[in-house]
């Protein structure tokens, strides 16, 4: 297996020209062959345990590159050799890893290669069940008169089947458009066959020998639970074998028979299906009780036999489940029979009539798992269904037939259901888990001592809140109840438009019984202790629960409890839908009814209230269920809570926080207080408050806390706590002990804790937003060295972007340049090797030039250098853009020095070159807009340095091609309108303008001086343009900028002193200071000294429309 997983493709490995055996077609046919004849046959070398007669056939003789040997009678076996083939046969570990390769190399083959594989494979389960049928018919117990050859058979039919299987799941994982078609062609030549000899016969096999062991026989136990239990195993690979083909092809299994005249497979293997799990189903639910006034047979199952039952039962469900999910519109005609049985199914399982009414006994003692399976398939399948009801919409036979099934009786039937489900205890685990947990426990209420959920809150109150938030609906009862819940409240349009109005309304109008829910919180607080039962039981907004729902001996006052858990989380999880309308006083027909705002005044918020003033409580469950779920609900309501209620909801958040000592509640106050801060922008003085209070209290949790996510949630808070309180006011000692223990958690993060220093981070960037830039130095000491081990060590590596940005929050809002924060800089040349942060790393580089000035730039010149280095010509046109921030920076600054810094570190050659490149249009050349900001460079630096490009002019291009000053020229000149984009584009056009200015004479390049002397009408058109665009005070040149793009954090943090510098650094631009019409002037008037007789030559080449504009705005000529 390790050699073909790694050697069966030619992936390019190993030294050229070494010799991979597996990589020549003889060997891989040779092992094909082998493998498939071991499974097939009981032997991998061909005759050796056969006598002449044997039968070699191939599946198919356009593919000779595997030849199949399939026996076809028991009297191919030499008696001789009987032994040795049953023991190959037998030898589970060899067939296991047999099929294995098989499978491994089916995946890498298929569908180009081995095409007789699966065809082989279902000939084999043909063949070998035929044998195996006759005889059945010619020996009336084959078992004991010819147990050897039948066993044979029995184990060849196994092996072939379980290889069949495990072909079909590793090709169904693959999902290129040629497997997919290859599935589909597998399915409808091949389903056929799998369900006449395989499924049809392994099921009568089934319930031929269920009535043997019913009816009582002479074979003994263990023999006759083997038997059982090779028939279950043959069952069960044939029934995933039809899943694999069902759940891939079932829409062109359809489509197939639509086109043709063909007898319908799919309704035959439909109603195969559903006659199955209508005998078995109930078997499996009911656990052994009475079916038909009969003892179910499955009560003669135990161990291993019992377990595989269900699991070939809970396969059919899953088929039916996911091809409806996957195939809905499809599925649609063959919907309502088995929309009937998994929803009687549920009702049976949960032990309620089809009215919803509990049923008189627990059915055969059964009680309902939270990870029941089957309830999971039957919850699925409705939600699917609900969900899926729009895709029905023009076909009305799907329609009518929805419409008939859900009936408000029905639907509230079933929202009556759900509600019971979604309650955290289910079941108590069997007797004897339950008395061991009785024995581990001391002081817990009888009812609850069995409780998985119960126990894990009381000994793990965290783990809990966690295992709460993650639960999932293919795991867990209560999830998959949620689900259903949700899609009955979505369904608002045909045929299901009945569900959303019916499931509201019935849900409004048990939230809006105030009474049975005060009564709740009272027992849960206990206030209201030792009443009678009689009162309790009529205050179920439920009723009594159903039957198989009840936890040991009854009790009434753990129902009501459990019963309002389960609405108020009804109630949370239709948080984005509004009740307005329904319950009392709406109806759903357009009334006031309920809404969450007079839910939280007139109970919801009292009921809290109540909870949190007690003191001492003694609940009946010893847990706080109902306070945790009244505060989840706050959470998912946010944006409908009252922030400025009388009952302070963010006040008693925070009191949760600091007085609960439940950690799971502390969590949850988390939670909804995270979720109500957007809405609290508006109370600054309620947020303070709260901040002063439970700034010690949410370190406190952090430290008791032992999982990083609860870890990081606390800290989540309070940064957010921070950042929307920016605003406001806190006092020294507050910020003191925000601060305090940052350095603590910081060195303590380790392991997977080191998640933790991200949101260290982060509280630390929002303290210095919030102190400013006054006192955000005080913070160095702790912050910098952070941010600087973030960078040096690896186990960091996934802090850098979070490091990254609060550097940049630290730089903005620094108003002077700190030797400090300037240690920092080193970092940026090993940075910016990696090219994922250039965007924030080239603002910090910007940043830092225009903050430190000739101080910084003196001792990270180097460092400048190196990091441009790395970027140029490495990153696309918009991590060139942010590159420039940086040179535009430093030429605007320090044109002179910039301009040296640059040409020695070799970026302005670089520069060159991609201009040479577009001028001569090569292949994979920089793009205009790159090309744009490389010449706006150039320009800055050539006026500060005119002698600058002599040095890298002229430049020979890897074709051979001269790019000298001319081309130079030519090229500005070309890309002028393109330099004219963006809000900075007459910025880049005055430049190039004054640079096009500084070629005429007097100018020491004479190539440039000729060039423009030449292409002068065109340059005083540019001249003309810039002039009268351009204000005289040079207000409407707008530096360069890079607005933040979508994939970039804005930082608005010192926006005002990041303003101010821009504006200081103006000042000094000589683009913007200079007056364009001045310069002219100066130039043109002294044209002609400098070139004397020519110079009437060179005024004829102008027209004349053109120096008359160029008079006009210069007022010279």
């Amino acid at each position: 297996k390790a050699a073909i997983a790694r050697r069966w493709k030619d992936k390019g490995r190993g030294k050229p020209g070494a010799a991979q055996s597996l990589l020549n077609e003889n060997i891989k046919t040779l092992v094909r062959q082998s493998m498939l004849h071991l499974v097939l046959a009981g032997k991998t070398a061909i005759n050796d345990y056969y006598g002449q007669t044997t039968t070699s056939r191939s599946s198919n003789s356009n593919d000779p590159q595997t030849i199949a040997y399939i026996i076809t009678s028991p009297n191919e076996f030499l008696t001789n050799q009987q032994q040795c083939i049953i023991e190959l046969l037998q030898d589970r570990t060899l067939q296991t890893n047999a099929s294995s390769v098989i499978s491994k190399i089916a995946r890498m083959d298929l569908p180009l290669k081995w095409h007789s594989l699966i065809p082989t494979l279902v000939e084999g389960v043909q063949v070998t069940r035929g044998i195996l049928v006759q005889m059945k018919q010619h020996q009336q117990q084959p078992q004991q008169q010819s147990p050897q050859q039948y066993q044979i058979f029995q184990t060849i039919l196994y092996n072939t089947i379980y290889t069949l299987e495990g072909v079909l799941s590793e090709i169904s994982t693959q999902r290129l458009l040629v497997d997919k078609k290859y599935r589909n062609a597998i399915a409808v030549q091949y389903l056929g066959s799998i369900i006449e000899y395989g499924m049809m016969p392994s099921f009568h096999d089934l319930e031929e020998l269920f009535m043997t062991s019913h009816n009582g026989s002479n074979v003994g136990q263990q023999e006759k639970e083997d038997g059982i239990m090779k028939v279950l195993q043959i069952a069960i690979l044939t029934s995933r074998i039809v899943s694999y083909m069902m759940i891939s092809s079932f829409s062109k299994l359809v489509e197939e028979e639509e086109s043709s005249s063909s007898s319908s497979l799919v309704e035959k293997v439909l109603t195969l299906m559903h006659s199955f799990l209508s005998q078995w189903l109930p078997r499996c639910v009911l656990g052994g009780g009475q079916v038909n006034n009969t003892t179910s047979s499955s009560s003669a199952l135990v161990g291993k036999s019992k377990s595989s039952l269900r699991e070939l039962v809970h396969i059919h469900c899953e088929i039916i489940v996911n091809v409806q999910k996957s195939h809905s519109v499809a599925f649609a005609r063959y919907l309502t029979p088995f929309l009937n049985l998994f929803h009687s199914s549920l009702m049976c399982i949960v032990g309620v009539t089809e009215n919803g009414k509990p049923t008189t006994i627990n059915s055969g003692g059964l009680q309902l798992c939270s990870n029941d399976p089957f309830a999971i398939s039957f919850l699925s399948f409705l939600a699917n269904v609900v969900g899926s009801s729009s895709k029905y919409i023009e076909m009305d036979g799907v329609k009518t037939e929805l419409a008939a099934f859900f009936t408000p009786l029905r639907v509230q039937s079933l929202s009556r259901v759900l509600l019971q489900l979604f309650s955290f205890y289910i079941v108590p685990p069997s007797k004897d888990e339950a008395n061991e947990q009785v024995n581990n426990t001391n002081d817990h209420d009888d009812d609850f001592e069995g409780n998985n959920d119960f126990v894990q809150w009381q000994d793990d109150p965290e783990a809990f809140y966690l295992w709460e938030t993650h639960r999932c609906s293919d795991e867990d009862v209560g999830s998959a109840a949620q689900n259903l819940f949700l899609a009955l409240v979505e369904s608002s349009s045909p045929p299901l438009s009945c569900c959303s109005k019916v499931t509201l309304s019935f849900l409004a109008n048990l939230l809006g019984n105030v009474v049975s829910q005060r009564l709740a919180v009272e027992i849960e607080c206990g206030i209201s202790t030792g009443l009678p039962c009689e009162i309790v039981s009529s205050a179920l907004p439920l009723g009594p629960p159903a039957a198989n729902l009840w936890h040991g001996a009854k009790n009434v006052e753990i129902d009501l409890i459990l019963q309002w858990d389960a609405m108020f989380l009804a109630a949370g999880l239709i948080g984005g839908i509004s009740l307005e309308g329904y319950g009392p006083g709406g109806g759903g027909g357009g009334g006031r009814g309920l809404d969450f705002r007079t839910l939280f005044e007139q109970s919801l918020g009292s009921c809290l209230a109540l909870m949190l003033q007690s003191q001492q409580r003694q609940r009946a469950t010893h847990l706080p269920v109902l306070e945790r779920r009244i505060i989840w609900v706050l959470s998912c309501n946010a944006h409908k809570v009252p922030i400025s209620s009388q009952y302070n909801p963010l006040g008693m958040l925070s009191s949760a926080l600091l007085s609960a000592s439940d950690i799971c509640i502390r969590l949850t106050a988390v939670q909804a207080m995270d979720a109500l801060l957007p809405f609290c922008e508006d109370v600054p003085s309620l947020l303070q408050s709260t901040i002063e209070h439970t700034a010690s209290a949410i370190y406190q949790l952090v430290n008791e806390c032992s999982e990083v996510e609860s870890r990081s949630a606390c800290l989540d808070l309070l940064t957010n706590l921070i950042c929307v309180q920016l605003r406001g006011s806190l006092t020294t000692a507050v910020l003191n002990t925000i601060v305090a223990p940052l350095s603590s958690i910081w060195e303590n993060a380790i392991d997977q804790n080191l998640l933790l220093r991200r949101n260290v981070l982060g509280i630390l960037s929002c303290v210095a937003s919030f102190v400013g830039p006054e006192s955000c130095t005080i913070l160095y000491p702790l912050a910098l060295p952070m941010i600087d081990d973030s960078f040096a060590r690896e186990e960091n590596v996934f802090l850098v972007e979070e490091a990254l940005k609060i550097w940049y929050v630290f730089l903005r809002l620094s108003k002077t340049y700190d030797p400090l924060l300037g240690k920092l800089f080193v970092r940026c040349a090993e940075l910016s090797k990696d090219l994922e942060h250039v965007m924030i790393l080239m603002r910090i580089t910007e940043y830092y030039i225009i903050l430190g000035g000739a101080n910084f730039l003196n001792d990270h010149a180097t460092t400048i250098q190196t990091t441009i280095c790395n970027i140029i010509g490495e990153v696309r046109p918009r991590g060139t853009a942010y590159m420039f921030l940086v040179i535009e920076a430093l030429l605007r600054s320090f044109p002179a020095e910039g301009g040296s810094m640059l040409q020695s570190c070799g970026v302005l050659k670089k520069m060159v070159e991609s201009c040479a490149s577009n001028y001569f249009e090569h292949d994979k050349c920089e793009p205009d807009r790159v090309i744009v900001l490389y010449l706006a460079a150039l320009a800055r630096a050539s006026l500060a340095m005119p002698g600058l490009l002599q040095s890298l002019l002229p430049l020979t291009t890897s074709s051979g091609a001269v790019f000298g000053e001319e081309e130079l020229v030519h090229l500005y000149l070309m890309k002028w309108k393109v330099a004219g984009n963006g809000a900075h584009g007459l910025l880049f056009q005055k430049l190039w303008a004054l640079l096009l200015l500084s070629f005429y004479p007097p100018c020491q390049l004479a190539s440039c001086c000729n060039t423009v002397l030449a292409k002068s009408n065109t340059i005083f058109n540019i001249f003309v343009y810039v002039i009268k665009n351009t204000n005289r005070d040079g207000t409407n040149v707008l530096s360069y900028e890079v607005g933040y793009g979508e994939e970039e954090e804005t930082v608005d943090t010192g926006a005002e002193i990041y303003e101010a510098m821009l504006q200081e650094q103006r000042t000094k631009d000589i683009v913007i200071s200079t007056l364009l019409q001045e310069a002219v002037s100066t130039k043109m008037s002294g044209l002609p000294h400098e070139l004397g007789q020519k110079y009437q030559e060179f005024l004829s080449t102008i027209g004349n429309d053109t120096l008359q504009q160029l008079e006009e705005v210069t007022r010279v000529i």
